[in-house]
């Protein structure tokens, strides 16, 4: 995701923060401080409410990534790479490489979050029900209940039976168990998450119309949410399946344009992006194929140093995220595309370069793909 930072790894899984995920914390805080202590605790010290506000938040997002951490572990356990764990305005993601090929997997990948935030939801009470009995501050047992409380909520709302929230994962492993049909099962679990989605539009709208605006809002994004990304995955699995079909070698585009390493910056933009408008090319070195270089690299050096800077120097090397064989599936590129920085990969059998295939290429594929097929 665009403007996302990694603050870690755990088992090799990059945690990733969004930018949009402070809109939650600043909310969490603002609400709790504003409304839900001073209504429910009046003799608290103001500072004491965002002070408390501000811990929950930063619980509440400890308690996601545990959930979406349960989920990448199983996941692993079934040797399906989990690359890396979002975490966003509306929760979290953990983006595994690709589905599970049974049903049995994908149901204990699917309860595993829950089951996780159901754990915390009991540690969290039986420790507020120790610190009570032991005389702890009434802070501290707020703070653990509030918490254990919302981790019981998150819970229950992701086993709604709605694609691709668990609970929809859940309904599709059982429908999938039972009819023997992934893509049927898929689409069955994504339609009941467009309903859902759509439900919680028109909750969230009748919500404003009370008067009850902030969660309106929230319910109504949550909603859209749910509905646009039950339709993508759904439309994601049709489009894995017929890639798995397309060998690389039908799909690439031969007779590719390479960049010498040795000429300067200056040459590579007047000659090569200017001239064939693509944002990146392969990077030579004699005959040797030695890694890309992209637009980006060469705007980031400033224009007084082009004619001085070579391709060399700003070249991307040549990495196994950059690199496909002929006889590769297109799923296969399309995950390398879509996971390293570059936007293409390279198609090279024997250490020579046969072809290439770009972002582009895979969604001018899909929009015409849709156009015969609506």
């Amino acid at each position: 995701m665009k403007g996302s930072v990694v603050i870690g790894k755990v088992r090799g899984i990059e945690i990733e923060v969004n930018v949009s995920w402070l809109v939650v914390f600043g909310l969490v805080t603002y609400m709790l401080a504003t409304n839900y202590f001073p209504q429910n605790y009046p003799d608290w010290n103001p500072a004491l409410g965002w002070l408390l506000g501000a811990v929950i938040a930063l619980m509440l997002f400890v308690s996601v990534l545990l959930h979406e951490l349960s989920h990448s572990l199983v996941s692993m356990n079934f040797g399906i790479p989990v690359r890396k764990i979002s975490l966003f305005i509306f929760g979290g993601i953990a983006q595994m490489e690709k589905e599970p090929d049974e049903p049995g997997k994908e149901l204990k990948i699917a309860v595993a979050g829950p089951a996780m935030s159901l754990l915390l939801f009991v540690l969290l009470m039986v420790l507020a029900g120790v610190f009570a009995a032991a005389g702890a501050p009434e802070t501290l047992l707020v703070l653990l209940t509030y918490v254990a409380q919302v981790n019981l909520i998150l819970a229950i709302f992701n086993m709604v039976p709605a694609f691709p929230m668990d609970g929809g994962r859940v309904l599709r492993a059982l429908i999938w168990r039972f009819r023997g049909d992934f893509q049927n099962a898929t689409k069955i679990a994504a339609s009941m998450g467009g309903l859902f989605g759509y439900f919680l539009i028109f909750t969230g709208i009748f919500f404003v119309m009370s008067g009850n605006i902030i969660n309106g809002v929230w319910f109504a994004f949550i909603g859209w949410f749910i509905n646009q990304a039950s339709q993508a995955s759904y439309q994601q699995m049709v489009m894995s399946n017929i890639f798995d079909e397309i060998k690389i070698s039908e799909f690439m585009t031969a007779n590719v344009t390479a960049v010498d390493y040795h000429i300067s910056v200056q040459e590579l933009v007047d000659n090569y992006f200017y001239q064939f408008k693509f944002n990146s090319f392969p990077v030579k070195r004699f005959e040797e194929v030695i890694g890309v270089v992209n637009l980006d690299r060469a705007k980031n050096i400033p224009k007084e140093e082009w004619n001085q800077t070579t391709v060399g120097g700003i070249t991307t090397p040549l990495e196994d995220n950059l690199v496909v064989s002929p006889n590769d599936t297109v799923s296969k590129a399309m995950t390398k595309i879509f996971s390293n920085s570059i936007g293409r990969v390279l198609v090279m059998e024997q250490g020579a370069l046969t072809g290439i295939v770009s972002r582009t290429d895979i969604l001018n594929y899909l929009r015409i793909h849709n156009q015969f097929n609506r």
